[in-house]
């Protein structure tokens, strides 16, 4: 495989991640028809899914594998992510037992299609180019990159820290279960509700329903 074909579709996937998180952030607004086009079908699915699975299934023939999807180091990578979760832990503290705490939970416990963006398609990309260390930074800049415009400019700094830590741990596992479910579920929800984002039952039904989508994506694009 080329390299350079890959960075390419590397550099093109962070562009299009950019505009996807504006729009819905800054141009769709109240419009719910089509910021669930733009975020649920756009995003989620094609970008973050259908286009990463598709790669490593049918252009680099590496399998899920190359997008952490394994169970190897299973039993550290969960040790990881605890630990993870540990470290942010204080950040939620304060919200145990408000309105939304749970449904932010849930919500980000089942939202694999960041992480699999995030880790098993950049730091996978970049990785194989480049390293680990600079694979890290890189990652950790795309994140920060597609967040202009929709984050105050601490948060993305602090956004690209904790990136750049949990990189870190997921270079040494190189599993996807380092950082997901259990460190996703408290670490994304320290972010969504320190930013006063929340997520009503209504939009975790939906996420749940999402997932079993992506889930049947993967089983069906991994097939022969």
């Amino acid at each position: 495989m080329n390299n350079r074909k890959e960075l390419a579709a590397t550099v093109v996937t962070v562009l299009i991640m950019w505009a996807a998180y504006y729009a819905d952030n800054n141009l769709i607004g109240d419009n719910m028809i089509l910021s669930l086009l733009v975020s649920l079908l756009g995003t989620v699915i094609l970008l973050c899914v259908v286009f990463p699975v598709y790669w490593v299934t049918r252009v680099t023939d590496e399998g899920i594998k190359g997008l952490g999807i394994t169970g190897r180091n299973l039993p550290l990578a969960v040790i990881f992510s605890l630990i993870l979760s540990l470290w942010r832990f204080s950040e939620i503290r304060e919200y145990i037992g408000q309105p939304f705490f749970t449904s932010s939970i849930l919500f980000n416990a089942f939202s694999i299609w960041e992480v699999l963006f995030i880790f098993g398609w950049l730091y996978t990309r970049y990785k194989r180019s480049f390293g680990e260390l600079p694979a890290i930074l890189l990652t950790s800049l795309c994140v920060g990159i597609y967040h202009i415009g929709t984050l105050e400019t601490d948060r993305i700094i602090s956004l690209c820290v904790v990136i750049i830590v949990c990189g870190v741990f997921y270079g040494i596992t190189n599993s996807i279960f380092t950082v997901w479910p259990i460190y996703w579920a408290v670490g994304c929800s320290a972010s969504t509700l320190g930013s006063g984002m929340r997520f009503p039952m209504e939009i975790v039904y939906l996420a749940v329903i999402t997932f079993f989508i992506q889930i049947i994506i993967i089983v069906l694009l991994v097939r022969p």
